[in-house]
């Protein structure tokens, strides 16, 4: 199974008003954290289990932190016809204002690789084989936070949010779980080392602080699609508060042919698609979208199912994700 869940935007000025530095703390409970701890590349930890281990982790494959950079690796040897996970967890004592990053995939094997954040963690720190299934899996790991993505397309590249008028960014809290899920596969006929990284950029406080919102309501964990057959959904949730939209995409599996993720009273369409491989996210950098406290979001999804069996969620998915300022921070809104 593909697994495609980027959202990793550069925001322009105009998306933001300008705001002092008297802005709340808007991240939710289930935000990210980060801090100036050692992480460890020992121990285990993972979220399930996974065939494509080989010989461990790779010596050059290490997490390190300075003042200025939270560096984060997870790797492995990687057997032949390898297809799994492998993650890297760390538990920070102290608030990490992300003012930027550069992710990469290695020279050999990565296929994609995500930042998560839990704000309770499951599993101890380390690095050791995972389930990405399992990871956005809330209803048995509790609420997670999607902080970034590294694809092929955005392999090596800088991302920077915006400085003027105040520094955008994302703010993650202490306590909380950083889970850096890298995903290899390895076509070649020999053992091969494997090892993905993601530098965060620090040392700039986050004024104007984003916060990533998964929109997977729980009904979805009763989704079916039968065999040979289609099925289509709708799923609703709360707003839970006031918010402004700086940009939205979505996540499916193959079979989802169609997905749309709107604001049900207004009834503004905030993300809209066909494709469930890569699909490109919607910016809001110009256009002010505001998601009122008494509004309801809702996602509608169609499915097609080719094999002989019928396909239960995770199989099958349809989650929407979404960059949010509060409405708590002055002129937002």
């Amino acid at each position: 199974m593909t697994h495609r869940f980027f959202l990793a935007i550069t925001l322009s000025a105009a998306c933001l008003p300008a705001c002092g530095p008297e802005a709340a703390d808007t991240t939710g409970s289930n935000g990210g954290s980060g801090g100036t701890a050692g992480t460890s590349d020992g121990g285990s930890g993972g979220a399930g289990g996974s065939s494509s281990t080989g010989g461990g982790t790779p010596a050059e494959c290490v997490s390190s932190f300075d003042e200025n950079t939270v560096h984060l690796a997870a790797g492995d040897i990687m057997e032949s016809g390898a297809d799994g996970s492998i993650c890297h967890r760390w538990t920070t004592p102290e608030d990490l204002s992300i003012h930027g990053f550069v992710g990469t995939l290695g020279p050999a094997l990565g296929h994609h690789a995500l930042l998560m954040a839990q704000a309770t963690p499951t599993e101890p720190d380390g690095t050791a084989p995972c389930s990405e299934i399992e990871l956005m899996d809330s209803q048995k790991v509790g609420d997670f936070s999607l902080l970034a993505g590294v694809s092929y397309e955005s392999d090596g590249i800088p991302y920077q949010f915006p400085s003027q008028p105040v520094q955008v960014g994302l703010f993650v809290k202490a306590g909380t779980q950083i889970i850096f899920d890298a995903h290899f596969v390895n076509a070649s006929a020999n053992p091969t080392s494997a090892c993905a990284s993601i530098d965060l950029y620090r040392g700039k406080p986050v004024i104007a602080k984003l916060q990533f919102r998964t929109v997977l309501p729980k009904e979805q964990y009763g989704l079916v699609v039968p065999a040979q057959g289609t099925t289509d959904v709708t799923y609703e949730e709360p707003s839970g508060g006031a918010f402004r939209v700086a940009a939205a995409s979505s996540h499916m599996h193959q079979g989802g042919t169609h997905f749309r993720m709107s604001i049900k009273e207004a009834g503004l369409t905030l993300y809209e698609t066909t494709q469930w491989a890569e699909p490109q996210p919607a910016l809001f950098d110009q256009k002010k979208i505001v998601l009122g406290a008494e509004e309801t979001l809702q996602i509608e999804c169609s499915f097609q199912n080719t094999t002989a069996n019928d396909q239960h969620f995770p199989t099958q998915m349809c989650v929407g994700g979404m960059y949010l300022l509060s409405c708590a921070l002055p002129g937002a809104c």
